[in-house]
């Protein structure tokens, strides 16, 4: 369970100020909209992340994140 100061981070800094942020999907990753471990955070976050058509989520992708309203939309795959 994540804590309530986590919670409040998440939504209303995710990214200290950031419009781009980068991650990792994490490795129990099965379907469907991924969670995201970003960089300098230990866990996978809270969330689920919606992701750009052309990309196919897999456990272990860095991925690039945009910021986009209140949300991360991941961009795709760093290759």
């Amino acid at each position: 369970m994540i804590s309530p100061e986590r919670f409040l981070k998440e939504i209303q800094q995710p990214a200290k100020g950031k419009i781009v942020a980068l991650g990792t999907i994490p490795a129990d990753y099965v379907s469907g909209r991924p969670k995201v471990i970003f960089d300098g955070e230990q866990a996978a976050s809270s969330r689920a992340y919606p992701y750009l058509a052309n990309y196919t989520p897999a456990q272990g992708d860095r991925v690039e994140l945009l910021l986009v309203g209140h949300t991360w939309v991941i961009q795709g795959k760093i290759i």
